[in-house]
């Protein structure tokens, strides 16, 4: 078998079952390349190394070749804001530095169920609310494939982690772009599941969401394969009556070639002309799989991710910020406050219910556009991965230009909908409850792009 850090997990549970390596040893090896590649991308901010081994080696001991669970004997990343039992869990916050969990999360425990080995925690930003992933606490998060840019954020950490091969696949949530930016800047897959398929239950802290949060937010795993996305998103979904968005509905396949439409300027996004060329590739490589690819069939969206930074920037600025603006890197609140503040309407209530309204409207207008199309194209962030300082004190009228480099993200959190990050910057968007048939796109493009390989960043030695 090839060095484990750059095999999915398909080919270390190959491996494992053919006695051609261990659990333990595929543990052994990552720690070894977390020691080694850590040091540059920071992307790792808690380990459980003697923990994760002492696992593998009982599961070799009561199992020895035999695999149990789609992630028998895979290793893990999990984002800092999700409860690992004896991990912190400290939103990148200082004051939360002493803060422990006794229990995994539900996801973190249905991935463990499924065979998983979790390493530690992955480095994010203040508050998860960030396109970079710089904390107060741990500092920030580097690009593995070239340390001089940002690895994306706020699920940077898992990002850079898995592209580094510091962990098979990794765990992360998406609020306004969060596994899909990072995914993309770092070059891997990144999966921002449908509303209510992966429960969102935090055992150890119960406190409620923001109706943004609540209904913006899902959780998804980052990795190298499409496969291993699929694993991933298997074994964390399902029904949890302690989420109140959870759904019992099952996953259902297709071996269909649905219609899809593509996303360019509807927007209003400034592209930069090689993500426009990856666009292009990609139509280009789905329409050779057998798909029907139209152009200029979308409404026009402009005010979509307007409307997810108005509903966003009123709740953090009117709420949030002012509970949380000491604990916060000065970075992060300046960022805060420049960009949601060009858009937070104030505290007429009012105002915040009508952009809500609005919202719920221009849904109606996009899903009726998408009944003939069951899939959209698009790009992610209009540039491919900037410097790690590209969003630090930049001021208002920048802070809006970053946006409209960034428009084609949130429009897909605004409708809830499922979407799957490609390594080359561009997503596929499904409707709600239909991941399959993003998978199978998915699985088409990967057929025609290069296989990921790990990122190894200058002056370590390659896997």
């Amino acid at each position: 078998m090839q060095h484990s850090t750059s095999a999915s997990a398909s080919e270390i549970q190959a491996a494992i079952a053919a006695g051609r390596t261990s659990r333990e040893r595929v543990v052994e090896e990552h720690l070894a390349r977390v020691s080694e590649v850590n040091p540059i991308t920071n992307s790792f901010v808690e380990l459980r190394s003697d923990e994760v081994l002492a696992e593998a080696h009982r599961l070799d001991a009561e199992r020895g070749r035999r695999i149990h669970g789609a992630l028998d004997g895979v290793p893990l990343s999990i984002k800092d804001s999700y409860g690992v039992a004896g991990l912190h869990r400290t939103n990148g916050l200082p004051q939360n530095a002493h803060v422990v969990d006794h229990a995994d999360d539900v996801a973190t425990a249905r991935l463990r169920a499924a065979g998983g080995l979790v390493l530690g925690h992955a480095g994010i930003p203040d508050l998860c609310i960030r396109w970079n992933s710089i904390s107060g606490l741990y500092g920030a998060v580097r690009n593995p494939r070239d340390a001089s840019l940002t690895a994306g954020g706020s699920s940077g950490g898992d990002a850079a982690n898995v592209a580094a091969g510091l962990a098979t696949i990794g765990l992360g949530g998406d609020l306004g772009g969060s596994i899909r930016v990072p995914a993309s800047w770092c070059g891997v897959y990144g999966f921002r599941t449908g509303p209510g398929r992966i429960p969102h239950v935090h055992v150890d802290a119960p406190g409620g969401a923001s109706l943004a949060a609540q209904s913006m937010t899902q959780i998804g795993p980052i990795a190298r394969s499409v496969d291993d996305i699929e694993a991933a998103f298997r074994a964390m979904s399902g029904y949890d009556g302690r989420d109140a968005t959870s759904i019992p509905l099952a996953l259902s396949s297709t071996d269909d070639r649905p219609r899809i439409a593509v996303l360019r300027d509807e927007t209003g996004a400034v592209l930069d002309a090689s993500v426009v060329e990856h666009l292009d590739t990609t139509v280009e490589w789905l329409r050779a799989e057998g798909y029907v690819v139209d152009e200029h069939v979308l409404p026009d969206l402009r005010r979509a991710p307007e409307l997810w930074a108005e509903i966003m920037g009123t709740e953090l600025i009117q709420h949030l910020l002012p509970q949380v603006a000491d604990a916060v890197i000065d970075s992060e609140r300046v960022h805060l406050e420049d960009m949601f503040g060009a858009f937070e309407l104030g505290p007429d209530v009012a105002a915040y219910l009508a952009a809500q309204e609005e919202r719920s409207l221009l849904e109606r207008s996009f899903s009726e556009a998408m009944s003939a199309y069951d899939l959209v194209l698009a790009p992610l962030a209009g540039m491919p991965a900037p410097p790690i300082d590209f969003d630090d004190h930049i001021g208002r009228e920048a802070s809006i230009a970053l946006f409209d480099r960034m428009r084609s993200v949130p429009w897909v959190n605004l409708f809830a909908l499922p979407s799957l990050a490609l390594p080359n910057g561009i997503q596929i968007v499904g409707r709600k409850y239909d991941e399959m048939s993003i998978l199978a796109a998915g699985r088409a493009f990967e057929r025609r792009a290069p296989r990921v390989e790990i990122a190894t960043p200058s002056g370590v030695a390659a896997a």
